[in-house]
């Protein structure tokens, strides 16, 4: 299909943009993965210097592999050369608490966030999503060199509502573009003309200082208080049996993983999307060793697990599933922090990206936010027109987290040298 429009054209190269026919293509789901050019994919994240464990070949394979998800991955060409990718899936939103993520600035929001989630107290709704629904971060897409922020945020509106999934399901009528980083202070602005930004939890991130070699490195940069904590951390969870597993192990296992992850993923108040078994086994086969999934076993029973992906300069800490009951009397999430942190340490990667959830505690292992936003644009104008101007009554709900670093530590001096304003 190609993307062509007199005025636009004009308007683009006044702004020195993209002035030729740009084609896209689209390539759905497990079939779709066959007709993607994998080494041009790879080669334009590579080129853009901003690696991503969500946009790589692997990943990509690992999601289109999966019977559960709904996705595509997001071609534009310039004649022959592939000048942008993405990656968008179709998913289901639901918000089972939307009050307690958010601070609300009009009287009135409370009154329509209520009538919205019902009786039943639950608002479920699909989204195209562009980026990797079991991901934070700016994963959506990558471009050339070349192409403007203008062009850019042009041909993915161009082409957002443009394609139907090969499962025959109708395309979402409003699409959102995760995760773009807030850079600046302040409430949220508004980008792009025709999107609407909306600002829920940070993600939160641990910069790993090359010099460490071992955990003991990482708790010398802490306070005493927080130095303290993570001791009663490893002691109150020595009795947990921790394993790493093989793909023939989560494979065997899969299902079993799948009813822990739920124990932690129904008690959140706001889900997009959810891990499914599939992904478990088809990341171990394409990643191997990359990704690693670690199991929980207290008294010969198995309580927890947790994944993560290695990548190039960053692991992702993917998820984890546990009994809750053990997060008091044995610590096992704080444990699986600490152990997502000896990865990057062990690994010798720049970073640790922990997520969106959870904040307190993982600022309690030194884990520090960086604001995220999400633009959404409806398919319907008139609907569009009236949603942003009821997403202005809200912001993030303000979180107090720990303190957990020296003032001169590393990790804190390189999350404030990168991601101040």
């Amino acid at each position: 299909m190609e993307l062509r429009n007199p005025k636009r054209d004009l308007l683009s190269k006044l702004k020195g943009g993209i002035e030729q026919n740009v084609s896209v293509h689209w390539h759905w789901n497990e079939q779709g993965s066959h007709s993607v050019d994998w080494e041009a994919w790879n080669a334009l994240i590579k080129v853009s210097k901003s690696p991503s464990i969500f946009l790589e070949s692997r990943m990509m394979l690992s999601l289109m592999n999966s019977a559960e998800r709904n996705i595509a991955a997001v071609t534009w060409h310039q004649g022959k050369e592939l000048i942008g990718i993405a990656v968008v899936e179709d998913a289901v939103a639901e918000s089972l608490n939307l009050d307690g993520h958010i601070s609300v600035k009009r009287s009135w929001f409370s009154f329509i966030s209520r009538w919205l989630h019902g009786s039943e107290g639950k608002f479920t709704f699909r989204v195209r999503v562009i980026g990797p629904v079991l991901g934070s971060g700016l994963h959506s897409y990558r471009w050339a060199s070349h192409v403007s922020e203008f062009d850019q945020r042009r041909l993915l509106t161009e082409t957002i509502f443009t394609s139907q999934s090969d499962t025959g399901t109708r395309i979402p009528r409003v699409a959102m573009l995760k995760d773009l980083p807030v850079h600046y202070k302040g409430r949220r602005k508004s980008l792009h003309p025709g999107w609407t930004p909306l600002e829920f939890d940070p993600e939160m991130l641990l910069y790993i200082d090359s010099e460490w070699g071992s955990l003991s490195d990482y708790m010398e940069q802490m306070t005493t208080k927080s130095r303290t904590k993570i001791k009663r951390v490893l002691k109150v969870s020595a009795s947990l049996e921790i394993s790493n597993w093989s793909e023939q192990k989560v494979t065997e296992e899969a299902d079993r993983l799948i009813f822990l992850y739920q124990k932690v993923f129904n008690r959140s108040g706001f889900r997009l999307g959810q891990l499914h078994a599939d992904e478990l086994i088809e990341s171990k086969r394409f990643w191997g060793d990359d990704f690693v999934v670690k199991g929980y076993e207290l008294e010969g029973q198995l309580v927890g697990f947790q994944c993560a992906y290695i990548g190039q300069d960053e692991v992702e800490a993917f998820f984890v599933g546990f009994d809750p009951e053990l997060v008091k009397s044995h610590a096992i999430y704080q444990r699986m922090l600490v152990e997502f942190i000896c990865l990057g340490i062990d690994h010798h990667s720049g970073r640790v990206n922990m997520g969106r959830t959870a904040l307190d505690i993982k600022s309690s292992v030194g884990a520090l936010p960086q604001r995220l936003q999400c633009d959404v644009r409806f398919k319907n104008p008139l609907f569009h027109a009236v949603v942003s101007r009821y997403t202005r009554g809200f912001d993030p709900a303000e979180q107090v987290l720990k303190k957990a670093w020296k003032a001169d530590a590393y990790a804190k001096r390189k999350h404030l040298e990168i991601h101040s304003a």
